[in-house]
């Protein structure tokens, strides 16, 4: 194949020179030149397609795969930044909702203080009226102690008048006297009562 494409080379550099001999004798070209140059830039060209295929395309490839890799590195940082984000929101949602919970138990410790203190409140009323009762109750009970305590002087005051009427037939002026007399003897405040 290289016999063949120098051949074709030479006879295109022949018919060439043909018509250009004024360009030969101008730059001094010869055919061997041409020849040399067609198959240098021949050379060139197999060349540069090798050193492509084996130093341009790994060196392509590497940049690419280099772009890809910085591209998902872009990406994973971007949903990383999102997944930040949402558990920020999220975390703000809480400490919202824990916030909400915290002013609900304030709020249900306050109405449950608030209803133990009306308890306590109510216990101690009706504490109170008990002791207002059994204290009227104990009133009562030494009123009806005073009065029985009183018929009994009443009585015994009788008892005397009557044994000192039956000792000595007094008149009606001595028995008022000593009426008076038992009277004051017993006080102005037992008969109040």
């Amino acid at each position: 194949m290289g016999n063949l494409i120098v051949s074709m080379v030479n006879s295109t550099v022949l018919a060439a020179t043909k018509e250009t001999g004024l360009w030969n004798r101008i730059f001094g070209l010869d055919m061997q030149l041409l020849a040399d140059v067609v198959i240098m830039g021949l050379a060139i060209f197999v060349l540069f397609l090798a050193l492509s295929y084996l130093l341009f395309n790994p060196a392509r490839e590497l940049l690419q795969k280099r772009q890809d890799r910085i591209k998902e590195e872009m990406d994973a940082s971007a949903k990383d930044k999102k997944e930040a984000a949402q558990l920020k929101s999220n975390y703000e949602a809480k400490i919202k909702e824990a916030s909400k919970e915290v002013d609900e138990i304030l709020s249900e410790g306050r109405k449950k203080a608030l209803k133990r203190e009306n308890e306590i409140v109510d216990e101690a009323k009706m504490e109170a009226s008990r002791i207002v009762d059994r204290a009227n109750k104990e009133i009562e009970l030494n009123k009806s102690k005073m009065k029985d305590e009183v018929k009994q002087e009443m009585i015994a005051v009788a008892s005397v008048m009557a044994g000192k009427i039956i000792a000595g037939n007094i008149d009606e002026s001595k028995q008022k006297q000593l009426i008076d007399e038992a009277l004051n003897e017993m006080g102005d405040e037992t008969w109040q009562n």
